[in-house]
């Protein structure tokens, strides 16, 4: 088993990678929402490092947040999870698309699947 966190920029696309999900039979998981640390760090009253204002035209600090998918799985399915939201997003290669990363997970209970 290994838990998958998957970032994506876009609802509308972790949305539709979702029902794509549950269509290949992948269920289960945690979906919450996220800021980015630059997102986070626009929407403070603290002074802003010198970086942020060249960053700032990168930035959309009124965005929607982004979502976040924690979801335990077989090898078999991040493979396949992976095919997915490369179809979706056109691949995370692009700039403020997402993160799609694996942990091992030596211990389980109450993962189903």
């Amino acid at each position: 088993m290994e838990l998958l966190i998957l970032i994506i920029h876009d609802a509308q696309q972790m949305d539709e990678i979702l029902v794509k999900m549950m269509e290949a039979g992948i269920r289960g998981g945690t979906l919450l929402d996220c800021k980015g640390v630059l997102q986070a760090v626009a929407g403070t009253d603290l002074e802003k490092p010198p970086v942020f204002s060249s960053l700032r035209q990168y930035l959309n600090p009124d965005a929607d947040t982004n979502k976040l998918l924690l979801a335990a799985m077989t090898a078999e399915n991040i493979e396949k999870t992976h095919s997915i939201v490369t179809a979706v997003t056109g691949g995370l290669q692009k700039a403020n698309t997402g993160v799609f990363l694996t942990l091992p997970l030596g211990y389980t209970d109450g993962v189903r699947g």
